[in-house]
């Protein structure tokens, strides 16, 4: 069941949390248009203490999983 987390996702400093089908992950909602398999598309993420961080999001195909360092900007 997808739900959103309350009160936000602590990621401690230094720490890592694994955004991924199955566990946490972010759901795009009221977008312009559908993103194509192979696009990539720019994004921030805000955080409570560490601000604005800008990200590149990969779009890839269902059950397709690069590693995070494929993705890092």
């Amino acid at each position: 069941t997808m739900r959103p987390v309350s009160g936000g996702l602590v990621i401690p400093a230094g720490g890592k949390v694994a955004l991924k089908p199955g566990g946490y992950h972010l759901m795009f909602i009221g977008l312009k248009r559908q993103p194509k398999q192979g696009e990539k598309f720019p994004a921030t993420l805000t955080f409570e203490k560490a601000g604005s961080v800008k990200v590149e999001f990969a779009v890839e195909g269902m059950g397709e999983m690069g590693s995070m360092d494929d993705h890092a900007e």
